[in-house]
Formats: C-alpha cells, sequence, structure tokens
C-alpha cells in the first residue's frame, strides 16, 4: 500500500547527477566584482549554519563581507527585535522571517520590493514551490522575500523501539500499520512503558499534523478564527484518547528535560518537518544511528501530508548595498553549493524545487539505517495543503498549545480548552 502512496521521483541517476553552473541554477549571473559589507540577522542555529557558508560563497563573491548575528526566538525575542530595528531604521540589511511571523511582517513597507529591477526575483520564482512563492508575494505583486526552506513532515520513529514492542520496523510496514490516528491510538500504546517510555512527547504534535491533513488553518482566508471547525475537536479528543492511554509524555516540548528523552530512548515518535532531523542527528540524538526511520505521519482518509515549518529571507530599504545583500539570499536559496551544505549540515529542506532531484537529497542515509527519507518528504511537499497565514498565527499557536498541554494533563475538558483558547486568541483580535 505504500509503495503506491510514494510518488515516482523524477530522480536522475546517482552516476549523472553533476553540480550545475551557479548562473544557471539560481537565474543569477554572479558577478565577483561586487563588494561591501552587509549584515544578516537570523535565529540560531541558523547563525552558525550562515558562518559555514561564508567560504562557498566567498569563492563566489570574494568582495562581499556578511556579519551575521543570531537572536533566540524563545519570547518572540527574535520578532521583537526585527521589528524594532525596522520601525527605528536601525535594522540589518538582510533579515530571516520565520513562516508563522510571515502575515505579521511581509505587509510592512521596509522591505525591497524584489520583483524590481535590477533583482527580478518574479524570474527566479518559478523554480519554487508555489506556496513559498505565494507566501512572500502581495496583492500588488511587490515580492518582499525569497523562500529559503520549508518543512515536509512526517514521523520519525525508533526501530528498535518498535522491534521491542512487536511492532514491524521497515518503514513500508510501519506506514501500513499506522495508516490514520485510530490506529495510532490503538497500535501505539503497545509501545508505552508506563512512566518510562511514550509514544509521542506532546500533543501539539497530533493537532497540528490532523489540523493540516484536514486543509485548515487557525485562520480562514477572510481573517476568521477557526477554533470552531470541528476538525479542531477531533484532534483535540485524540489528544485526549493518547493521554488517557498513557502515550504522551510528562516533558514540555524543547525543554532540556524533552530533548533529553530522546537520548534515553523515552520517546518512540515524533512528528515534524524534515529539519527536525538534523537535531535528532547532531543534538537530541547523537548516538543512534541506524536506529531511527521515517514513515509518513497516520493520515486523515488517506492524506497524510502536512507542512510544519518553512522560513525566508529578504532585504530592508535602509541597507545601503542592496546589490552585495541581493547577492547573498540570491545565492543562499538557490544555489547548489549552498543548498547541499545546508541539507547535509542541518536537514534544512530547499523551496528551491530543482535541489529535489539531485543526489546529495535523494541518498541512502545511514542515520535511518540506510532509508531515502526524501521520497517521503517529496511527496509531502508535493502534495500538502498551504497553511493560510494571519497577523495572529502566533498568538493562536501558543494558545492552542496552552490548550492541548490542558487536555493531556487533565487539567481541562475538550470543551474548556476549545473556549480557553478562542477567547485568548479574540482577546487579540
Amino acid at each position: 500500500m505504500t509503495k503506491l502512496w510514494l510518488k515516482t521521483l523524477a530522480v536522475v541517476s546517482a552516476g549523472l547527477i553533476t553540480a550545475l553552473p551557479v548562473a544557471a541554477q539560481d537565474g543569477v549571473t554572479p558577478n565577483p566584482d561586487i563588494s561591501g559589507n552587509i549584515s544578516v540577522w537570523t535565529w540560531p542555529n541558523n547563525d552558525r549554519t550562515f558562518e559555514a557558508l561564508m567560504p562557498a560563497f566567498n569563492e563566489v563573491y570574494p568582495n562581499i563581507q556578511v556579519e551575521v548575528q543570531g537572536f533566540p526566538t524563545a519570547n518572540d525575542a527574535y520578532l521583537n527585535t526585527l521589528q524594532r530595528g525596522m520601525l527605528s531604521g536601525s535594522g540589518p540589511d538582510v533579515a530571516m522571517i520565520e513562516i508563522s511571523m510571515m502575515a505579521l511582517l511581509r505587509e510592512r513597507p521596509q522591505w525591497v520590493d524584489l520583483s524590481q529591477p535590477p533583482f527580478n526575483a518574479g524570474d527566479m520564482l518559478a523554480d519554487f514551490a508555489d506556496f513559498t512563492v505565494n507566501n512572500v508575494t502581495l496583492e500588488d505583486g511587490k515580492i518582499v522575500a525569497l523562500p529559503k526552506h520549508t518543512g515536509p513532515g512526517g514521523m520519525f520513529y525508533r526501530r528498535d523501539v518498535f522491534e521491542e514492542a512487536g511492532l514491524p520496523s521497515d518503514p513500508d510496514e510501519v506506514a501500513d500499520l499506522f495508516r490514520d490516528w485510530d490506529t495510532f491510538i490503538e497500535e501505539g500504546q503497545k509501545l508505552v512503558v508506563p512512566n518510562e517510555r511514550w509514544v509521542i512527547g506532546n500533543g501539539e504534535e497530533i493537532v497540528r499534523a490532523m489540523t493540516a491533513q484536514a486543509g485548515i488553518s487557525y485562520f480562514d482566508e477572510d481573517g476568521n478564527l477557526q477554533f470552531d471547525h470541528p476538525i479542531f475537536r477531533e484532534a483535540f479528543e485524540k489528544v485526549k484518547e493518547a493521554a488517557d492511554a498513557g502515550m504522551i509524555s510528562p516533558f514540555a516540548a524543547w525543554t532540556p528535560e524533552w530533548q533529553g528523552a530522546f537520548q534515553r530512548g523515552q520517546l518512540a515518535t515524533v512528528m515534524y518537518g524534515n529539519w527536525f532531523g538534523g537535531l535528532l542527528k547532531r543534538a537530541y540524538a547523537t548516538e543512534q544511528e541506524g536506529l531511527w526511520g521515517v514513515a509518513p505521519a497516520p493520515g486523515i482518509e488517506g492524506n497524510r501530508s502536512f507542512n510544519s515549518g518553512g522560513d525566508y529571507i529578504g532585504i530592508l530599504e535602509t541597507s545601503d548595498n542592496k546589490e552585495a545583500a541581493w547577492a547573498y539570499i540570491s545565492w543562499l536559496v538557490a544555489n547548489d553549493v549552498s543548498l547541499q551544505q545546508q541539507y547535509q549540515s542541518d536537514d534544512l529542506y530547499p523551496a528551491y524545487l530543482p535541489a529535489g532531484e539531485t543526489d546529495w537529497i535523494n541518498f541512502e542515509d545511514p542515520y535511518y539505517d540506510g532509508q531515502n527519507v526524501n521520497e517521503i518528504f517529496a511527496t509531502v511537499q508535493a502534495e500538502m495543503t498551504p497553511f493560510v497565514l494571519h497577523p495572529l498565527d502566533n498568538v493562536a499557536a501558543n494558545a492552542m498549545r496552552t490548550a492541548v498541554d490542558n487536555i493531556a494533563r487533565g487539567v481541562m475538558t475538550v470543551d474548556e480548552a476549545l473556549a480557553s483558547a478562542t477567547e485568548t486568541v479574540q482577546a487579540r483580535m
């Protein structure tokens, strides 16, 4: 069943794939004579990634110096710092935008219109995932940023833990077993060891996947909050079922305790975007090569695809060196060397579609016991329903997260949690 579900990827055989010339890849003919200093604002660990890319960038643009500064995202620190910089005119030349910030920031007049000469970004955006292009293009045609990476989602799982529990560990068999959310609850209970091992870290992962698979965002196209949509109740009820079955861990997401649970083998699955593999490999489960696999997430009426993340990068009008800034961002998001290094170092999934046909993203990954996980993620990126963006996405996400935690901890009923989340968001509308 899963073999049929996976699309056949248009992948050239590994022996024939070579890196394309820079100009052919990004639609920008590099001019090594461009010079100047530019500043870039981002968040961890993008700051480290950007610094590591500088030798490769300077091979193409030897006279451009880039100063990278990373600000934490916790408590909206990066978002608030960027907004202050934009309003005061003291911001950087180049700034990153996370997908949940996009609707809040993209209408600001401080962004350079990349659709205009000399940038003409519209010429290159035909090679990017459609939904990412829509996210950066305003109604009047202004392009405020370039898409950088997306977050096609899947279910990462511990092969050895599944085997220990008597469940199949082959990705195709796991996909067949966990085909929908009912079987996820039914079969997933076998993975639980009370007070020692859980199936999933937090209920938010369930809600995000289910609502995205149903094509329902926090807000609709007209800006109406959708917490009253039946899928939110269904997803919240599924969280309660999982919690009652002992499947959800007691650890809050992104805390040291939650991160350590992966290293200790206490979490059997996790459902996030492709990028989460980079955290497993390099931070949370560094000694577990060959123990992990990836399968499509449990689905709704056969739809198993969901997006989980994404980021963009733009130029501010206050930049004194827009030419160098454009050289940097266009190279970053579409150059083969740049995208390959970002994928191999951090599992960052390119919004640039030609990258999906390269051998460096389609390979037998030893961390996943030789599985080519792009067979999962390329299909998800092609099939998923794009998220409708709204300026209050962060507010809604935080309200949803609190509601889900209250359900999982038995603090609130589903009705009470939905009412509380709705009240929280409406107070900001």
